[in-house]
């Protein structure tokens, strides 16, 4: 998620160019971070130091953290907690745009702190970010504070990422009366607090999700394919469901609805959540102790 997150804002901010960008994702997936770029990250090591380093590699037969230790850069607990660090998503990025020729770690961190300003973000927001931990960005992206609003829309995303697409990214929530959409589907949940999800899209922006979900090529997003929406809705409102139910609380899920002749859906108040799954984007609404209407 989180190199979604940058890589869209770099590209947003001409740094780097959409095709460059998807290059680069294709390319992380190969990537073994490097322990002096972390280095850098952490503010241990400087840029310069660790690219003496890496000379004295070419005729030393060491690794990277046993010559930082005998030059006086690191010590051997730094070097062990940088280790640990290697399968961290942000760094991982970092280091393919470095390997790409793109960014140093230092220059990625300097368009980090317009990141952090543009996006009012904390220092420890940033940390949140950079961990690629759901639990944790999610609250960062909420319009509102609250445990239930973010147990349902996390378990969204995280049955998303599981079921549908791996690099989903969102952007930030908003409340909302009112979404336009072309198409989409809405379920109802009764309980302690009545819910509803919706997942709405125009034009053919619902297609890859119905597609990957539903296992089927569907040719356009008609009823067939908004069943398959239905359906994802269903799975996402039954683990939410299922997770309240450990808690004593007992809650029924309506059979979805949906339709591919509609101009939004509106409710008296409910959180937005714009996505982007598949290189499509599309909004998932959540409304609590209030009803989602298709309009």
């Amino acid at each position: 998620m989180v190199s979604n997150i940058v890589g869209n804002y770099l590209v947003e901010n001409n740094v780097i160019t959409l095709e460059q960008f998807k290059d680069l994702i294709r390319e992380q997936r190969k990537v073994r971070v490097k322990l002096g770029l972390i280095a850098v990250a952490e503010g241990l090591m400087t840029q310069e130091e660790t690219d003496k380093v890496n000379r004295l590699q070419t005729v030393m037969d060491k690794r990277f953290g046993d010559i930082a230790i005998e030059k006086g850069y690191l010590t051997e607990g730094q070097v062990e907690a940088l280790l640990k660090k290697q399968g961290n998503a942000y760094l991982i990025f970092a280091q393919t745009l470095e390997n790409q020729d793109l960014l140093t770690i230092e220059q990625l961190e300097q368009y980090m702190i317009d990141f952090q300003r543009d996006h009012n973000f904390t220092y420890s927001d940033m940390e949140d970010l950079k961990s690629n931990d759901v639990d944790r960005i999610l609250p960062l992206y909420m319009p509102i504070e609250g445990e239930k609003y973010l147990n349902l829309i996390g378990t969204a995303i995280r049955t998303l990422i599981r079921c549908v697409d791996s690099d989903i990214y969102l952007e930030k929530g908003y409340l909302a009366k009112q979404c336009d959409a072309d198409n989409g589907a809405i379920q109802f949940v009764e309980g302690e607090h009545n819910v509803t999800c919706a997942m709405t899209g125009e034009g053919q922006a619902l297609l890859p999700a119905a597609s990957v979900f539903g296992k089927e090529d569907f040719p356009e997003v008609n009823m067939d394919a908004l069943d398959a929406i239905g359906e994802l809705l269903n799975c996402i409102n039954g683990l939410y469901a299922t997770a309240l139910s450990q808690g004593g609380v007992s809650m029924e899920l309506y059979p979805p609805e949906f339709s591919d002749q509609i101009s939004g859906i509106g409710s008296e108040e409910m959180i937005v959540v714009p996505l982007h799954i598949l290189g499509q984007k599309i909004h998932l609404a959540a409304a609590i102790d209030q009803k989602i209407e298709m309009e």
